[in-house]
């Protein structure tokens, strides 16, 4: 038996007893302390085991009606949106009328030359927050070049960029 201290009154008092003697503030013992540290175990291993067996059945359902394997970014995107997160369209393609836009706000800037066309050659990154590609873009004057450009969701907006790459 060993002592401790009363969190209401601070008194010593006994680690078996169930109350405090002097103010009768029910105690937790060690018993206690485990099973509710238990318990909060137990519920985040159902709520990962829940999220995990949704994602394997969502994968599972989507193959077996398309009959190929489904994008897994898509599949967390589509599971985020359930849930209410805001998630954007961010693949390359999707954002190329969203580039050339953006290209032609900016003509002062580029001398007058507005890009008129992209075409996505590689995705550097992907996620339901972001999206880094590679493309190849068509000018105003006829050039052709290499940029990269890329959309963002933070701070409640869309974040576009792009600059042009050395060949």
């Amino acid at each position: 038996m060993a002592l401790t201290t009363c969190y209401e009154c601070e008194a010593k008092i006994s680690d078996q007893a169930a109350a405090c003697p002097n103010c009768g503030a029910p105690q937790q013992t060690v018993e206690d302390n485990v099973a509710t540290k238990s318990a909060a175990h137990e519920l985040v291993r159902v709520v990962v085991g829940f999220v995990v067996v949704s994602f394997i059945l969502t994968f599972g359902l989507n193959w077996l009606s398309q009959g190929e394997p489904p994008n897994p970014f898509e599949m967390v995107t589509d599971l985020l949106r359930q849930m209410d997160f805001e998630v954007g369209d961010l693949d390359c393609e999707s954002i190329h009328d969203e580039i050339i836009a953006l290209s032609k706000e900016q003509v002062i800037q580029n001398s007058g030359v507005t890009m008129q066309a992209l075409v996505n050659i590689s995705t550097e990154s992907q996620s339901p927050k972001e999206a880094y590609c590679i493309g190849r873009a068509t000018w105003s004057n006829g050039t052709n070049s290499r940029v990269e450009y890329s959309k963002t969701y933070r701070d409640g907006g869309a974040w576009f960029e792009f600059q042009e790459l050395m060949f």
